[in-house]
């Protein structure tokens, strides 16, 4: 157990494994609305297949022992 909340500057919980490829899936395109964001990203969405996201979960432990092994500061990437 953490003595804080699980926090590193270096691993928020937006740059995990669905954020960081969405990101990269939207890079350099422009909306000119907001229905064409939510389509591209439910577009994003059906791409992907459950392995995709079981991948990301199943990471998860390792990151967070990582943040542990520095107590919540920088973590190694």
């Amino acid at each position: 157990m953490l003595p804080h909340p699980p926090y590193s500057p270096t691993e928020a919980p937006t740059d995990y494994h669905v954020n960081r490829s969405l990101k990269n899936w939207q890079v350099n395109k422009v909306y000119d609305d907001f229905d064409n964001l939510v389509a591209d990203v439910k577009e994003w969405i059906a791409s992907k297949n459950r392995d995709f996201f079981a991948r990301g979960i199943d990471r998860l432990p390792s990151k967070w022992e990582g943040v542990i092994e520095v107590d919540g500061d920088y973590a190694p990437n």
